[in-house]
Formats: structure tokens, sequence, C-alpha cells
């Protein structure tokens, strides 16, 4: 009877300790799982940030700005590192957008209407981006490619114009 006493409660105990494992390995994964969302976000963060910057360069600062103002006269030099900066766009709104249908972001919506008018607000990207064959852009959402064609292709200058305080 006592043998058959402790075998009960060593069972239990038994019990309890799995469940106890479960519970914790469960914590443990959703605990990673929300590190690893943050730190895809805050990778995204630094994409962006990088593009962003490396418009600033001294030599693509100006490639740039020609592709703003005068997008006809950029040579074939020029074209390829627009074209390479607004494929390094694209696939960031990709990687968002893909991020979120799996479930690990909650949104791709802000890549593409908040920043995709700094990346294809100007005529040159706006043929670029129409250029793109479907396979290209097959891993985006169809409102994606709606919400780039929208975007004003005077948007980079307005900005530009509206911080100097012209209108």
């Amino acid at each position: 009877m006592k043998f058959e006493k402790f075998n009960e409660v060593a069972e239990l105990v038994g019990i309890v300790a799995i469940v106890a494992s479960l519970v914790f390995v469960g914590l443990q994964l959703r605990q990673d799982h929300v590190f690893a969302r943050s730190e895809l976000g805050a990778g995204s963060f630094e994409s962006l940030a990088l593009l962003r910057q490396e418009m600033t360069g001294s030599e693509f600062a100006a490639t740039y700005a020609k592709m703003l103002e005068r997008p006809e006269q950029l040579t074939t030099a020029e074209q390829l590192q627009v074209n390479a900066y607004l494929d390094a766009a694209k696939f960031l709104i990709i990687r968002e957008c893909y991020l979120y249908e799996r479930g690990i972001f909650t949104e791709c919506d802000i890549a593409v209407r908040e920043y995709g008018p700094y990346f294809f607000g100007n005529s040159y990207a706006q043929s670029w981006w129409r250029f793109q064959s479907p396979q290209k852009l097959s891993f985006l959402p169809g409102w994606v490619n709606d919400e780039i064609t929208g975007i004003d292709p005077e948007y980079n200058l307005k900005e530009l114009r509206a911080i100097q305080g012209e209108h």
C-alpha cells in the first residue's frame, strides 16, 4: 500500500514536471519569436536608413539629383547606379511584405505608403517600376503596385521645394 502511494505521488510529480517544462518551453519559444521580430524590425529600419544615407554620398547625390531634375540626361553608368538603388528599395518592400504574409510583421503598408514616395516619387523611378516584369513583383500583394504607380511623380521635387519654403 505504501509503495502504491509512493508510485502515485511519483507519477503525479512526473506529470507536473512535464507540464511545467512544456509551459517553460512554450514561454521560451514565444520570447524567442518576439526577439526575432524585434531583430527583423531593427534590420528593416537599418536597411531603410542605409538606403537613405546612400543617396547623400557625394557621387550618388549628384546622380540622384540628376535623376530627379533631368532623368533623360543620365548616363548608362548613372542609370545602373540608380537602378541598383531602386532595386534595393524594391527588395526592402518585398522583404517587409514577405514577413507580413508569414505573420512575423503586423504590416507591410508602412514600407510602401510611408517610404515608397521617397524612393518612387519621381518620373524616372515611376518608369523604372512600370518596367519591372510581373515575375519580379510576384512576391508583392497586388495593392502594392497600385500604390507605387499612384505616387505623384513630382513628389521628391515638391518635397524639396516645400522644405526650402517654396510652394
